[in-house]
């Protein structure tokens, strides 16, 4: 990126509108996937724009990227907000995206007023761009937050792989990632994210802002059946051994038991990957993602269990083999309860009353609380709760009240303005 292109400055719909130009085809919306040709592009657009507006610019080994504001000076306390810059493929505008905007443009206000003396922080402050949330490109999402708050080991992160084999460390220092780390701020005392809601609760209830208490948990498995190639021709049917069936049998017991006993947990076989993939051969590996997320995470284990039954079950009619790669549950997460208070009281100052809500989906916040950083999380509406879609939309109006409210919720905490619970 070259450092003499100006930047807009604290104008987000200017900045919003020149970074989802970065990986947007016509009619197919946004792909950056983590630590993609796009990725870097956003990333040294971002690092850009941020230095421009006086912020030290650091990133970890993972790529996390922090525009550092040190107000405060050398050991003091530290406030982080952001999201991410990595989307899904063929994704939305705003998921991820405008959290960080946001937070770099109430940071560049916030800067205007220290400078001003307006502003007088006791605390310094990161905007963050968190390294794969998505988890579109390589899993588990949520891995740059994952590893800088400590429950997910760096090495196992960078050994991870795509479906093109490539791991995620060399993928990394393709973009300019070379695991060099600057002076990362520590663990902070608070995190904040803005987000788009993915839902359709907070325009039904006629509300701009939710306040999120907590978060459903989600059991994720990845299972493959493995069977043996074999020519689709002459191959008598008695001998096939097709692990293509086996995954169809596979999805259709998962989709019916969990309907049938489990009908309020949220379930999806969401991608397939069979091989070789030739329509001449019989599949011999077809590898399914699934999830269930839900509140109780008893009830996740009853109904994963049942599930992973049906597929030994699957295999067994199929003559095939089961191997499960990942069952993986990531709990709930209760958010800081502190920092609730102090969201819902901001957001009323600025005229907004706020909705108490739980979110569905999984966010850098959560990974961050559960790993013991108090962390707030807040919602801005989505138009008919459409997400990871090319027809993704926040009005600009409900943009603008969420970036008020960052702006006013960052600037109570960078002066002290809380107490932890």
């Amino acid at each position: 990126m070259d450092n003499t292109v100006t930047m807009p400055g604290a104008d987000l719909t200017a900045i919003f509108d020149r970074m989802s130009a970065i990986g947007a085809r016509p009619g197919e919306g946004v792909t950056r996937l983590a630590a993609s040709a796009e990725d870097g592009t956003a990333r040294a657009f971002f690092a850009t724009w941020m230095a421009q507006g006086g912020a030290r610019i650091v990133q970890d080994a993972v790529g996390n990227q922090f525009a550092c504001f040190d107000w405060a000076g050398e050991g003091s306390p530290w406030i982080f907000a952001g999201s991410h810059l990595d989307t899904q493929p063929r994704g939305g505008r705003f998921d991820g995206t405008l959290g960080v905007l946001a937070a770099g443009c109430a940071a560049l206000d916030l800067d205007a007023e220290v400078r001003a003396g307006r502003t007088r922080p006791t605390h310094n402050l990161a905007v963050v761009n968190w390294t794969n949330e998505e988890g579109a490109r390589y899993q588990p999402s949520l891995t740059g937050s994952s590893v800088f708050s400590g429950a997910l080991p760096l090495a196992d992160a960078l050994a991870l792989v795509d479906g093109a084999g490539i791991p995620l460390g060399d993928a990394l220092a393709a973009i300019g990632v070379d695991g060099k780390t600057g002076h990362i701020p520590p663990r902070p005392e608070a995190y904040v994210e803005l987000h788009v809601e993915q839902g359709r609760t907070l325009t039904e209830a006629n509300r701009r802002i939710g306040v999120i208490e907590g978060t459903w948990a989600a059991r994720k498995m990845t299972v493959t059946w493995i069977g043996r190639a074999a020519h689709t021709g002459p191959t008598p049917m008695v001998d096939r051994r097709d692990a293509l069936l086996a995954a169809a049998q596979g999805i259709a017991a998962f989709e019916a038991i969990i309907a049938a006993n489990h009908p309020h947990l949220h379930r999806s076989a969401a991608r397939l990957v069979v091989e070789p993939n030739s329509p001449n051969v019989v599949v011999e590996r077809a590898t399914v993602w699934f999830e269930l997320r839900g509140l109780d995470v008893a009830e996740l284990d009853r109904a994963g269990d049942a599930v992973l039954a049906a597929f030994s079950t699957a295999a067994a009619c199929t003559g095939t083999r089961l191997e499960i790669a990942a069952d993986a549950l990531r709990p709930p997460a209760g958010m800081a309860s502190h920092l609730m208070a102090v969201v819902g009281e901001t957001a009323r100052s600025c005229g907004f009353e706020p909705l108490i809500m739980r979110s569905v989906a999984g966010h850098d916040a959560v990974a961050l609380q559960n790993s013991g950083i108090p962390s707030a999380l807040i919602f801005i509406p989505s138009v008919g709760g459409v997400a990871h879609h090319p027809d993704e939309l926040t009005h600009p109006e409900d943009v603008q009240a969420g970036l008020a409210v960052l702006t006013a919720v960052l600037r109570r905490l960078v002066q002290g303005g809380f107490h932890a619970a």
